[in-house]
């Protein structure tokens, strides 16, 4: 899922990059009921930030239901499903270990990979998450990763664009 949410550093990230959308997310469920990134922990505490669990009707998107999002479903094997799912399980199992990583944005505008241990930005998680089980859709590394290069994958089927609000599976 991509979305683009109005928060400050929602905006820095569209204006700096000059992008329509600025967040992404990984979920297994077309109904959006578990939703994994890296995020604000706290609704309203942008310094309180690592890996989230969310859904459409709870957190983040709960209380921002106007937030615009592309859902695209990436075709993935029995088994690549399987080692995301355990991956996830790892992140949630050591979830505290986990931080934001605002340096790792700052080093991806740059072009630099830099992998820094248990730190991550939205779209370094999910591309990481994906490279780690075996998919592999870009030609860069994971750290280089941003939101809007989910929407070039060539076979990423689009499922839904509009309010998160709005979205029913």
């Amino acid at each position: 899922m991509i979305s683009r949410t109005n928060t400050f550093i929602g905006k820095l990230i569209r204006n700096t990059l000059k992008v329509e959308y600025n967040h992404c997310s990984l979920s297994f469920d077309q109904s959006l009921n578990h939703i994994y990134s890296f995020g604000r922990k706290k609704l309203y505490n942008i310094f309180v930030a690592g890996f989230v669990k969310e859904s459409k009707n709870r957190g983040f998107f709960a209380a921002h239901n106007d937030s615009n999002i592309i859902l695209i479903r990436i075709s993935v094997s029995y088994k690549e499903k399987i080692r995301m799912r355990n991956i996830i399980a790892k992140f949630e199992e050591y979830e505290e270990q986990y931080k934001y990583s605002l340096l790792g944005l700052v080093y991806c505008f740059l072009g630099i990979s830099v992998k820094r241990n248990n730190k991550y930005f939205c779209s370094h998680f999910v591309a990481e998450v994906l490279q780690r089980a075996g998919v592999e859709m870009f030609d860069k590394p994971a750290p280089l990763i941003r939101p809007h290069d989910f929407l070039k994958v060539p076979t990423a089927e689009y499922i839904y664009e509009g309010q998160i609000g709005l979205y029913n599976s």
